[in-house]
C-alpha cells in the first residue's frame, strides 16, 4: 500500500505517515465450533471492540485530514510559482484517478441520476462515445489505494488488515444509510448501469415532515384545549381534564409517529423491490452485470432444507444467552425460516494479485509466522496443499430487503427468527415471550479467497472475511407473527441486532473464516487434532530471587503461558518463605499452528504469592516458539536470567528448567485395516495413475509398469494409534445431543386402569418438561471442560470441544457428563457416557459416533468425536498415571543412622497430605533397637493433583511450649517426604525414604529434595524410613469425605453413577457373610439405599421443595469456616 511522501512528513505537530498494520490473525476453520481460546462472542465483547474500532477511526481520519491540508498547500505554492514565472494560463488541478465515487447519497447524484442528465443533454443518449464515456467512468472509480485518498475520511472508516489479499484498505461497518456497493475495492472493476438502491423520490421526505408537522400540530392543538378547559371548576375538574387530554395527546403523538415510521420502512421496501424487480425483468439485455447470480440464488434460495441454518441459528442464540440483561433468565430460538425471499447481489469485481498480475502469487503473508514450520500429514510429512494451486481474489457486495407489506403470508416469504425469552423473578418465575422477529434488511461486503487445485473437484480452501460488520435491521412482534406489526419492541429488536452484530464482527477484517470445499464434497471428516505438537518442560529450581516480602524472602511459583495469548496454562506449586526454591516438576503445553503464525513466545513468570493483596512478579523469561521447534523431539536443559515486566530490565534470579518440542507421531501404513465388506463392494474401481497412462516416443502403449507413485497417507479413521507411543494429544467434540428429554417420574392420578404406564411418545419441543443440558468432559476422573448451557430444548446443538494431553491412552477413561441446568437446586444427571480410550482406539485415531446417554435420569444419545495423535516421547512409568486417586499406606517403620542427631524413641507419626491428614498416636508405636515400628491398619488417603503433591511423614513433637496439649505450635523432630510423581500407579512397593533434621523443616518439606536442595537449605540425613505404598488410581468413596468444589463434586456424582454405586453394593453383598448384619452394617445399606433413591430423581427427591432444600443447605455449609476445599483447583475450560 503506498504512502504520502516522505516518512518523516509533519503537520500541525502530527504526522503524516500511516503506521505499519500487524499481520492479519490466523483465519478459523469452519466447523471448530467454540472453545476456551475460541469463546461464545458477547454484545459486551463487542462494544469494547466498538470502542477501539472508533478510536482507530478518529486516528485514520486525523491523518487524512492533514493530507489533505498538505495537498492543498503544495498546490498553492504551485500555484504562486507559476505566478511569479509569469505563467498567465490558470493550471487545473490534477486529481488522481479514482477521487470520484459512485454514491446514492442524500443528494439523489447516483448513476441513474446521472444516465438521466446525458439523456437530457445529448440528442443521442445512446451513441458509443457517451456509453464508452459512462462506462469508463465508472470502472475506473475505484481504481486507486485508499491510503492515497486526498479528501476528507468518511465517518468510521480505518484501516485494516485484508486476510484475502494481505494488503491494507479501508473499511467502515455497513450502514443502510450511506452504503455503498463499490466500496471498500482497492483496484477492481464493476459496472454499475443504476445505482442500488434506487434514489428516495424526493416527495417522501416532504410527506414525512407533513406527518411530523401534523404530530406537533396536534400537540399544540391539544395544549390549547387544555388550557381553556383546565382552570376554574376546581382541583378535581382540573386533574381529570390535565390525565384526559395528555392521554389523548399521547396517543396522537404515538399513533402519528407509528405511522411515519412505518411508511418510512415501507418506501425503502419498495425502494428495494424496485431494483430487485428492475433487474429481474431487464437483465438479459444488461451485459456485465450479475443478475444472472441473483436468479440462480433466488431458484435455489427457496429449496435449501432449514436445517442448514441450525448453526447459524445456534451461533446468534448463545450471543444472545451469554448477553442477557439480568431479568431475563433465558432465551432460546425456535424456529428459524429462510423465506422465499433471498439475499441479493449487488456487485463482484475482481481484487489484486491475480494469475497474469505482477509477482504473483503474494503468498508470504498467507504462511504467517516461519514459513519453514509448516502442518504434516499423518505420515508425518508437510502438508503443501495449502499454499499449492491458484488463487482468485474477488470481492462482493450483498443486500436484503424485507418484501413491501406486512400481511401474514408476506412475513413468512422473508428471513424470520421465532424466539423464545424467559422472564425471571428472582429465579422462581419463568414467563415465556414469544417474540417474531423479522429481518427487514441487511447490507454488507464480503471478501473471498478461492483456492484452485487440479485434483477434483478442483476446489480446496474458501476463505471469507467481511469488510465491516453488515448493516441488519430487525423489528420484533410479540406474541405471534399473526399480530399486526404496531408493536415494534425497540428494545428486544436493538438487543437482536447486537447479538447478530457481535457474531459477525468475528468473521469481519481483519479476522477471517476458511472452508475446506475439498473435504466437504468428498465426505472427509476432520478427524486429526488441532495440536501439532508438544512443549513438555520441567521446571527444576531457581536461584538468588528477590525479596518481596517484608521478611527479606519470597513465596514464590511459576506461571507459564504463551506471551500474547496471556492466559496461564499451567501454574506450579507455591512455595513459601523462600529465595531457591526447587520444584521438580513436570507439565505439558499443547502447541497449535495458531502459535506459530501469530510468531508466539514461551513466557515463564516468576510470582510472589501474597496473601492480603496482588501477587507481585519476581521475573519472567519469554523464548520464541520458533526458537524452541528447531530441535525437536529433544529435551535441553537451560539457565535463563530473569527480566522485568514493562522495561525488560534485569531482575535478580534465574530460573534453571528442561524444555522440549515433540512432534506428533506418524501413523503406520501397516496399521491401517483393510476395508470391510460394505466398503470394498461400494468402492469404485481404481483409476490408472498419471505414470501409468504415461507414454515415451518410442512407446506403442500405455505403461502400465510404472506405479511410481507413493501411496496416500495413512487415513485417521482406518488406522489405530501406534503402541511404541503412548502419550499424546486427546480431542473431545460433543457435537449435539439428539432426543434429549427427562425421565417423567410423576405417578398417574385418576383412573390408572388400562393407561400405559409411562409416556413413550417423542420428545417435542413445546413440552412443560424440557431440559435445559450442558456437556461436562471428565479425563481420568478430572474435569478439564464445561460447555455452554442450551437453554430449554430436546436437541441442543453444541459443537463445542477441547483437546488435552493424556499420559498413557491404554490407560485412559473419558466421560462426557450431561446435566440439566436447574434453578435453585443442584443440576442432575441426564446421562453419561464412559468410555476406554483403548477400545475407542481400536481400529482408529479418529472415531465420531453416536452414544447413548446412561445412568441418570433423563435420555438421549450423543454425537461425539474423539481423536489421539500421538507424540514422539516415552514417558517413564510413574509419569504415565493419573492425577488422581486414592494414597494407601501400610508397615511404618523408622532406623535411625545417627542417634547423635536424633535418638529414638517410641512417639507419634502422622502422615500428611495436601487433602488429609492421619495421626498414629505414641501408644501404637514400638523401640526396637534403633528402630521404630508403628502397629497400624492401612491407611487410605485420597488425593488429587498427584504430581504437584507429596505425602509427608513426620515424627515426633516438639516446641509449642504450654499449647503443645492442643496442637498449637507444636513441630515434628524429624520427616521424610515422598513426591507422589515418583510412585507407579496401582503397584504396591516398599519406598525407603530419607529422614532429615534441620533448623526448618517448613520450608525444606515444600521443596524436592536432592543436591540442589543441600546447596541452600540446612538439614541432616538420621535415619530411613520403610513402608509400603500403593496409589490406587481414580476416585473412590474415600474422596467424598473431603470439602469439594463444584467441579470435584460432579465429578464425584458421575463416578458414583458408573462405578460407585456398584462397588459400594458389592461391599455391602459380603456383611452377610458372618451370618450377621450388625446396627452399623444395616444403617449403611439404609443411607446407601437413600442415596442411590436421591441420585436418580427418586423418593423424597422428586419433590421440588426437598431439592431446592437440599441445595441451600449445600450452599450454606460451603460458606461455612472450613467449608472450602484445602487446595487452589484447576480453573475448568469453557466456551462460554
Amino acid at each position: 500500500m503506498s504512502q504520502s511522501n516522505g516518512t518523516d512528513a509533519k503537520t500541525n505537530g502530527g504526522t503524516t505517515e500511516f503506521p505499519e498494520l500487524p499481520p492479519a490473525p490466523p483465519s478459523r476453520v469452519f466447523g471448530q465450533g467454540y472453545s476456551a481460546s475460541h469463546p461464545v462472542p458477547t454484545v459486551q465483547s463487542y462494544k469494547l471492540s466498538q470502542a477501539e474500532h472508533e478510536q482507530e477511526s478518529k486516528a485514520y481520519a486525523e491523518i487524512v485530514e492533514r493530507r489533505a491540508r498538505e495537498a492543498e498547500e503544495r498546490e498553492r505554492r504551485e500555484r504562486e510559482d507559476s505566478r511569479v514565472d509569469g505563467n498567465q494560463i490558470t493550471q487545473v488541478p490534477q486529481f488522481r484517478d479514482g477521487d470520484k465515487q459512485v454514491k446514492a447519497g442524500a443528494d439523489e447524484e447516483t448513476n441513474a441520476v446521472k444516465n438521466q442528465k446525458d439523456k437530457k443533454n445529448d440528442p443521442q443518449p445512446n451513441s458509443g462515445a457517451n456509453e464508452k464515456a459512462r462506462m469508463m467512468e465508472q470502472m475506473n472509480a475505484n481504481k486507486m489505494k485508499p491510503t492515497d485518498r486526498i479528501a476528507k475520511a468518511e465517518k468510521g472508516q480505518r484501516r485494516v488488515r485484508d486476510p484475502v489479499t494481505g494488503a491494507e484498505i479501508i473499511v467502515k461497518d455497513a450502514d443502510p444509510k450511506d452504503f455503498d456497493s463499490t466500496t471498500p475495492a482497492t483496484m477492481g472493476t464493476n459496472v454499475l448501469f443504476h445505482a442500488f438502491p434506487p434514489p428516495q423520490p424526493p416527495s417522501v421526505d416532504a410527506m414525512l415532515g407533513k406527518l411530523r408537522m401534523l404530530g406537533l400540530g396536534a400537540a399544540g392543538g391539544l395544549f390549547v384545549v387544555w388550557v381553556s378547559v383546565a382552570f376554574g371548576n376546581g382541583i378535581i375538574s382540573f386533574v381529570w381534564r390535565s390525565i384526559l387530554c395528555g392521554v389523548v395527546g399521547f396517543a396522537l403523538m404515538t399513533g402519528i409517529s407509528i405511522v411515519e415510521r412505518g411508511l418510512a420502512k415501507e418506501v425503502e421496501r419498495v425502494r428495494q423491490d424496485m431494483g430487485r424487480q428492475r433487474g429481474e425483468a431487464f437483465s438479459p439485455p444488461i451485459p456485465e452485470s450479475v443478475e444472472w447470480l441473483n436468479g440462480l440464488i433466488k431458484l435455489i434460495w427457496g429449496l435449501v432444507d432449514p436445517s442448514l441454518f441450525i448453526s447459524v441459528a445456534d451461533m446468534v442464540e448463545d450471543i444472545l444467552q451469554q448477553s442477557l440483561p439480568g431479568f431475563v433468565d433465558a432465551v432460546r430460538i425456535t424456529d428459524l425460516g429462510q423465506g422465499s425471499n433471498p439475499l441479493r447481489i449487488t456487485s463482484i469485481r475482481a481484487l489484486p494479485d491475480q494469475p497474469g498480475d505482477e509477482g504473483y502469487p503474494k503468498s508470504d503473508w498467507i504462511d504467517q509466522g516461519n514459513p519453514e514450520i509448516k502442518s504434516k500429514d499423518t505420515a508425518g510429512k508437510d502438508i503443501m496443499e495449502d499454499e499449492a494451486g491458484d488463487y482468485y481474489n474477488f470481492e462482493v457486495a450483498f443486500s436484503y430487503a424485507a418484501l413491501p407489506g406486512q400481511g401474514n403470508q408476506l412475513r413468512a416469504k422473508n428471513i424470520h427468527l421465532l424466539i423464545e425469552f424467559f422472564l425471571g423473578l428472582y429465579d422462581w418465575l419463568h414467563i415465556p415471550i414469544p417474540i417474531w422477529i423479522q429481518v427487514e434488511q441487511i447490507y454488507g461486503v464480503v471478501r473471498l479467497r478461492v483456492q484452485f487445485i487440479p485434483e477434483p473437484p478442483f476446489v480446496r480452501n474458501l476463505t471469507f472475511a467481511l469488510c465491516g460488520v453488515p448493516a441488519v435491521e430487525v423489528s420484533a412482534i410479540p406474541m405471534s407473527n399473526k399480530l399486526p406489526n404496531v408493536l415494534d419492541l425497540p428494545f428486544v429488536s436493538s438487543f437482536v441486532k447486537m447479538g447478530i452484530a457481535a457474531g459477525t464482527a468475528e468473521l469481519a477484517v481483519p479476522k477471517s473464516m476458511t472452508i475446506n470445499i475439498q473435504e466437504m464434497l468428498s465426505g472427509a471428516a476432520v478427524g486429526d487434532t488441532r495440536a501439532i505438537g508438544i512443549f513438555l518442560i520441567t521446571i527444576h529450581h531457581c536461584e538468588g530471587l528477590s525479596g518481596q516480602d517484608n521478611n527479606g524472602l519470597s513465596d514464590p511459583y511459576v506461571v507459564l503461558a504463551y506471551a500474547k495469548f496471556g492466559k496461564p496454562l499451567y501454574s506450579s506449586r507455591i512455595i513459601l518463605g523462600d529465595l531457591n526454591p526447587v520444584f521438580e516438576e513436570t507439565c505439558v503445553l499443547l502447541l497449535t499452528m495458531d502459535e506459530v503464525k501469530a510468531k508466539e513466545d514461551l513466557a515463564a513468570m516468576l510470582w510472589d504469592s501474597d496473601k492480603m493483596s496482588a501477587d507481585d512478579l519476581v521475573g519472567r523469561i519469554q523464548i520464541p516458539v520458533e526458537e524452541l521447534m528447531k530441535k525437536p523431539n529433544t529435551m535441553i536443559r537451560r539457565e535463563d536470567h530473569l527480566m522485568g515486566f514493562e522495561d525488560a530490565d534485569d531482575m535478580p534470579g534465574k530460573l534453571v528448567w528442561s524444555i522440549g518440542y515433540f512432534e506428533k507421531a506418524p501413523l503406520l501404513k501397516e496399521l491401517e485395516r483393510g476395508p470391510t465388506v460394505d466398503e470394498a463392494a461400494s468402492a469404485p474401481a481404481p483409476t490408472k495413475t498419471a505414470p501409468e497412462m504415461e507414454m515415451m516416443p518410442q512407446d506403442s502403449a500405455p505403461n502400465p509398469a510404472k506405479k511410481d507413485l507413493p501411496p496416500p497417507p495413512p487415513d485417521v479413521q482406518k488406522t489405530k494409534p501406534d503402541p511404541k507411543w503412548p502419550s499424546g494429544v486427546l480431542s473431545i467434540i460433543l457435537h449435539q445431543v439428539n432426543n434429549l428429554e427427562r425421565q417423567n417420574l410423576s405417578g398417574a392420578s385418576g383412573d390408572r386402569e388400562g393407561e400405559a404406564g409411562q409416556d413413550t411418545d417423542e420428545p417435542s419441543e413445546q413440552s412443560d418438561n424440557l431440559p435445559s443440558g450442558y456437556g461436562e468432559f471428565l479425563v481420568n476422573d478430572d474435569m478439564v471442560y464445561k460447555t455452554r448451557v442450551k437453554q430449554y430444548t430436546t436437541n441442543p446443538y453444541f459443537e463445542a470441544g477441547t483437546e488435552v494431553f493424556v499420559r498413557d491412552f491404554e490407560n485412559t477413561v473419558v466421560r462426557v457428563v450431561i446435566r440439566d441446568s436447574r434453578l435453585r437446586e443442584a443440576d442432575p444427571i441426564l446421562g453419561i457416557v464412559s468410555v476406554r480410550l483403548s477400545e475407542v482406539f481400536s481400529e482408529a485415531s479418529s472415531v465420531s459416533q453416536v452414544y447413548a446417554l446412561t445412568e441418570g435420569v433423563g435420555f438421549g444419545k450423543a454425537n461425539i468425536s474423539f481423536a489421539f495423535r500421538g507424540v514422539q516421547t516415552v514417558l517413564p512409568p510413574n509419569m504415565r498415571g493419573w492425577d488422581t486417586g486414592t494414597l494407601e499406606v501400610s508397615d511404618v517403620s523408622f532406623a535411625a543412622k545417627n542417634t547423635e542427631l536424633f535418638e529414638p524413641k517410641a512417639t507419634r507419626l502422622r502422615v500428611v497430605t495436601s487433602e488429609k491428614v492421619e495421626t498414629l498416636p505414641k501408644k501404637e508405636a514400638e523401640l526396637q533397637g534403633n528402630s521404630i515400628v508403628w502397629d497400624m491398619d492401612m491407611l487410605r488417603m485420597p488425593v488429587y493433583s498427584r504430581y504437584q503433591s507429596s505425602v509427608v511423614f513426620e515424627i515426633g513433637k516438639g516446641g509449642g511450649g504450654a499449647l503443645s496439649a492442643i496442637g498449637v505450635g507444636v513441630k515434628p523432630d524429624a520427616i521424610a517426604v515422598l513426591w507422589m510423581q515418583d510412585l507407579t500407579d496401582d503397584v504396591e512397593q516398599e519406598v525407603r525414604l530419607p529422614v532429615f533434621i534441620g533448623k526448618n523443616l517448613e520450608n525444606l518439606r515444600q521443596n524436592a529434595i536432592n543436591d540442589q536442595t543441600r546447596k541452600f537449605h540446612e538439614f541432616e540425613v538420621v535415619g530411613e524410613l520403610t513402608a509400603r505404598i500403593k496409589l490406587d488410581s481414580g476416585l473412590d468413596e474415600d474422596h467424598e469425605q473431603l470439602n469439594q468444589s463444584q467441579s470435584r463434586r460432579h465429578a464425584q456424582e458421575a463416578y458414583d453413577h458408573i462405578e460407585g454405586e456398584a462397588e459400594l453394593a458389592r461391599k455391602q453383598a459380603h456383611y452377610d457373610d458372618d451370618g450377621v448384619i450388625d446396627k452399623k452394617e444395616k444403617k449403611d445399606m439404609e443411607r446407601a439405599h437413600k442415596r442411590q433413591l436421591e441420585s436418580r430423581g427418586r423418593g423424597p427427591a422428586q419433590v421440588k421443595a426437598y431439592r431446592s432444600a437440599k441445595w441451600m443447605l449445600k450452599g450454606v455449609k460451603d460458606r461455612l469456616p472450613g467449608g472450602k476445599s484445602k487446595t487452589r483447583e484447576p480453573t475448568i475450560q469453557t466456551e462460554a
